[in-house]
């Protein structure tokens, strides 16, 4: 084995970890079995079921991994599974995921949030890593598969060999840290999404992050200049952030023209529903998240639902639905500059403004 070449990637990335967890958990019993021992389950398994991207009950939030887990007794287990490399937490996503454990009620023997990141994330950020149930490392996932590897069948080894070594390298990726590559196809993409915007809704000023000559890959988000785009917005009512998130070219994904009002906080139903009403003609979605230690004011969000984008792909397939989420982001501007009085009304409805 020492002397045995194994083909592996340029580097790991997180949805490469989360394809593999996904896979190797559908397929393997073994590998479930070790998976819920760390929350705590025990007893035995006779199927389970495992989702990837689950939909939550009481967010537009995604379950990275949930496994549901049927036993001899015919009871039932869950475990909810959250993968992390070297992104920051969101706001309020462990709460989150407890909400959800609580959601599912009393159908479940035991329900368990795990976290899945490297020793060093979970050194790094232990805040966020401490309100999991479970805290399982990729170093260990590592030393599961060599195991493996080193038991199976000679028709195994490469490929466990292989799997560990896709871990390995998520590992030492977040140890050097992350540098983001620029993409010529993103970076053409909103050159032509600039000029369309130019030529459409000349009064919306894009933002720095948009003119660069090649965007990460990652970048999906239209961020407009909202100083200058929303500059007859007196400062106290200005937003934050005014920006067209194009969702990745998925409907399951946000796709949306939203303004952020920076350190509005959180807002009673009361007040949502007050806003909602305030601006129906708009068909406006508000959101408010709960302060947490990473965003203490984590703003109140306005959003006029558009299509799915996908910037990695043909622009003159998709130059109607960018149209349409442009005139979206037009007429979300034009409105909040001709209801100022209802804007600063809203502020005072908000809490911790």
């Amino acid at each position: 084995m020492e002397d045995e070449y194994i083909p592996t990637l340029s580097h790991a990335t997180e949805r490469d970890i989360d394809l593999l967890l996904v896979e190797e958990l559908h397929a393997s019993s073994d590998f479930v079995t070790w998976m819920a021992a760390h929350a705590g389950v025990v007893l035995p398994i006779s199927s389970w079921d495992v989702k990837h991207s689950k939909r939550r009950t009481r967010s537009r939030r995604e379950i990275d991994i949930f496994v549901d887990i049927r036993h001899s007794d015919n009871g039932r287990s869950a475990l909810l599974i959250e993968n992390k490399l070297d992104a920051t937490e969101q706001p309020d996503q462990a709460e989150s995921y407890r909400e959800e454990i609580e959601a599912l009620g009393e159908g479940y023997h035991q329900r368990s949030m795990l976290i899945i990141c490297p020793e060093a994330y979970a050194r790094q950020f232990p805040d966020f890593t401490g309100k999991f149930d479970n805290i399982i490392s990729y170093e260990s996932i590592s030393n599961y598969l060599r195991e493996i590897r080193d038991e199976s069948g000679s028709h195994l080894v490469l490929r466990y060999g292989f799997r560990a070594e896709i871990v390995d390298q998520a590992i030492y990726k977040h140890r050097r840290g992350y540098t983001a590559i620029p993409d010529k196809i993103v970076g053409d993409f909103n050159a032509r999404y600039i000029s369309l915007l130019e030529d459409l809704a000349p009064e919306i000023v894009p933002g720095a992050s948009m003119r660069k000559p090649a965007n990460p890959r990652e970048s999906t988000s239209m961020i407009y200049d909202q100083l200058a785009s929303l500059s007859e917005l007196p400062e106290a009512i200005r937003p934050r952030r005014f920006a067209h998130e194009l969702g990745k070219g998925s409907d399951r994904r946000a796709n949306y023209v939203a303004v952020t009002f920076a350190g509005w906080g959180s807002a009673p139903a009361s007040a949502i529903q007050q806003l909602t009403a305030d601006a129906k003609e708009l068909g406006a979605l508000f959101s408010s998240k709960k302060p947490t230690k990473v965003r203490p004011n984590p703003g109140l969000v306005m959003a006029l639902s558009t299509e799915p984008v996908d910037n990695q792909t043909d622009f003159d397939i998709q130059v109607e639905s960018l149209k349409t989420g442009i005139m979206r982001a037009k007429e979300l501007r034009e409105w909040l500059i001709s209801h100022k009085e209802v804007v600063a009304k809203w502020g005072r409805l908000v809490e911790d403004k």
